[in-house]
């Protein structure tokens, strides 16, 4: 009977402490980043550092299993690496050689791909442009990125036209993927509706005729010399400095977040990933696409995320797995229930974003086992995973037991002033402050480059900015840390939560907001003379919505003197000519999610003798509160301008009927 009860009580220990410290949780996590530590040492000692050679492998393994679906169409691994050959011989006859920058400013196709295999094929680096950006953005994106040629889709021709002078003065070489045949053709149907115009086919870029190319492999030997810390991508990110920066992804990066998110989400070669996000950003492209050519897996690829679309998909193509941003699981849930909602086979979601208000009533509709959800920067040098499966695991982006905390002791979250942005040090030794169970303060991730898990990069061609991230003197003297700019908390079980963007970035539609970048734009409308841009939180949105406060010139609002008096005096007419222009210019200028969706026309001057911080924060206090704003208020509608917004506006927002 003794030994009986010793095992029962051992039995029941055992239990305890898994479910106190969740310690096979952790093992999962451990044994990922080991898998992947192997990966990465093994590649260093071979000399077989590149990204592309982790594609080439699957080519050699399974060259006829199906590695990409798109729109219906399959596409093996062998019907990628010959297309991508055709690709890298016609950059190779148009002088793109080793380590040369190539911009890629395209949309979600396998010609995306194609075109991404063929530049690590010959080790060039490609550039990921957002295509949704125009203007002096655009520009200083390309400038950024010091590249010799754009190549680009060319529905996205009319934002590289509006530019084009100053792209030219880069020295960029401009070519469409977009077959020549498509091309003319959409001109031919567009004279056919209009036969009274005449339209002139452009001019101004070349087409890579690829197809006519040799399908002739490169060897190995092109790429025997990339190096772990050498960049295989560089990929966009806002930040608080206005405008974008590029990111550093290289292949040491790459090489370990795409085996370790594998292990992570037990992708095998029979798994099917479908990738709705846009691959211009590291979630879609190396986290996304990348894990395959270390997993072996299909991906099913969509052009962009369609409500209507998604499930039919996940059940038409056997999905078992796909990839989220937060907004995309609210705009499922909140759609009609369907029939459609628990037939598919899919077994996890990953990604980042997944509110707590959002995530159970997500799991439980369409039953997902499993939501892996992580928090990670592209220029960061830390992550936080969180592979959860239940109720206790609901909102957090990510779980440290402590097998994780002492192996890795990289990651600190530290008090912070939220007005200033300063970090609050101990007055007596100097160093950061640490919060304690559910403080919030700015999380802090290592960066020594000597440790592959914590090295920092930075930005591409940016050294002044990459510096500016990082702080020193945290925890003991000399130790530097990357500053993420993101506001978090723990509770006492070691969960991480996001709280909030710091500084001048909110985030909205899954999107990073540079409040500089959109300020800047919205100045250059006539009438405009001060301008300052700011996140506010709306009930049942993820992250923030911009409000943009403004004043304008004396002939269409002038200000009030002081105290209120006189009162503000406005010429009503010239007030919605200014409306209507500055929609007509967000509209046309602004990538739709970086469109503020509020506007707050300011009576009173705004203060700008100092750093306009602590006015700002008055004004995110205030939000599009009716009760406590009582200047005129607009918002910016479904049908793409802005119109007064008042008490009804404001009672379909609280509602959840406003789209925004």
């Amino acid at each position: 009977m003794a030994p009986i009860l010793a095992v029962a009580a051992a039995l029941s220990a055992g239990y305890y402490i898994e479910s106190k410290y969740q310690l096979g949780k952790d093992l999962t996590m451990v044994r990922a980043a080991l898998h992947a530590r192997k990966r990465f040492d093994n590649c260093v000692k071979e000399n077989d550092c590149s990204l592309y050679n982790r594609f080439e492998e699957q080519c050699q393994i399974r060259p006829y299993s199906v590695a990409l679906v798109f729109e219906g169409t399959s596409y093996t691994w062998k019907d990628l690496e010959l297309a991508s050959n055709r690709v890298a011989h016609w950059f190779v006859a148009n002088g793109v050689q080793k380590k040369d920058r190539v911009a890629m400013m395209m949309f979600n196709s396998p010609l995306f791909m194609i075109t991404w295999l063929a530049l690590l094929k010959l080790a060039a680096v490609p550039a990921f442009i957002n295509n949704q950006i125009t203007g002096p953005v655009l520009v200083h994106s390309l400038k950024i990125a010091d590249a010799k040629m754009l190549v680009f889709d060319f529905e996205l021709a009319p934002a590289i036209q509006e530019s084009l002078g100053e792209i030219q003065g880069l020295g960029y070489k401009l070519f469409t993927m977009t077959p020549k045949e498509q091309v003319e053709g959409q001109f031919y149907q567009q004279l056919s509706r209009d036969s009274k115009e005449a339209i002139e086919m452009p001019s101004f870029f070349g087409y890579i005729d690829w197809r006519q190319q040799s399908a002739a492999g490169f060897s190995r030997e092109i790429r025997k010399d990339v190096q772990m810390n050498d960049p295989a991508s560089l990929i966009y990110t806002s930040g608080t400095t206005g405008f974008p920066k590029a990111a550093v992804m290289d292949h040491g990066r790459c090489t370990m977040a795409t085996k370790s998110w594998g292990e992570l989400c037990k992708i095998t070669p029979e798994s099917k990933v479908y990738i709705t996000l846009p691959l211009y950003h590291s979630a879609g492209s190396i986290i996304g696409v990348g894990q395959s050519w270390s997993t072996g897996c299909t991906v099913i690829l969509a052009r962009k995320f369609s409500v209507n679309r998604f499930w039919k998909d996940c059940i038409d193509y056997d999905v078992t797995h796909f990839q989220y941003i937060g907004e995309l699981c609210r705009y499922l849930v909140n759609a009609p229930e369907s029939p459609l909602d628990k037939m598919h086979k899919v077994q996890m979601a990953f990604g980042n974003g997944m509110r707590p208000d959002v995530w159970s009533k997500f799991q439980e509709r369409f039953n997902i086992p499993t939501i892996f959800e992580y928090y990670t920067m592209s220029e960061g040098s830390g992550a936080l995973m969180n592979v959860g499966k239940n109720l206790r695991d609901v909102g957090a982006v990510g779980y440290r037991g402590p097998i994780v905390r002492m192996l890795q002791s990289n990651m600190r979250i530290v008090k912070v002033d939220l007005d200033t942005e300063e970090l609050i040090r101990d007055k007596k030794t100097g160093f950061c402050i640490e919060c304690g169970p559910n403080e919030v303060g700015e999380l802090l991730t290592m960066a020594d480059n000597k440790q592959q898990n914590t090295r920092y990069v930075g930005y591409f061609n940016q050294p002044k900015v990459s510096q500016s991230k990082l702080v020193r003197d945290v925890q003991v003297k000399d130790d530097i840390y990357f500053r993420t700019g993101d506001i978090l908390y723990r509770n006492k079980d070691y969960y991480y939560y996001f709280a909030d963007r710091a500084g001048d970035t909110y985030r909205w539609k899954g999107e990073n907001v540079s409040t500089a970048e959109i300020a800047d734009s919205m100045g250059h409308v006539d009438g405009v003379t001060a301008c300052t841009v700011y996140g506010v939180t709306v009930p049942g949105q993820d992250g923030r919505a911009g409000m943009a406060a403004l004043v304008l010139k004396d002939t269409i609002l002038r200000p009030a003197g002081k105290d209120g008096e006189p009162p503000a005096q406005v010429d009503e007419a010239a007030l919605q000519a200014f409306v209507e222009r500055l929609s007509a210019h967000v509209s046309k200028k602004l990538p739709s999610y970086a469109v503020p969706r509020f506007l707050r026309i300011c009576e009173q001057e705004l203060d700008i003798t100092g750093t306009f911080k602590n006015r700002k924060v008055e004004y995110k206090k205030d939000g599009f509160d009716l009760n406590k704003v009582k200047e005129r208020m607009y918002w910016w509608t479904p049908q793409g301008r802005y119109l007064p917004f008042g008490e009804g506006e404001n009672a379909e927002i609280v509602a959840g009927r406003a789209r925004l």
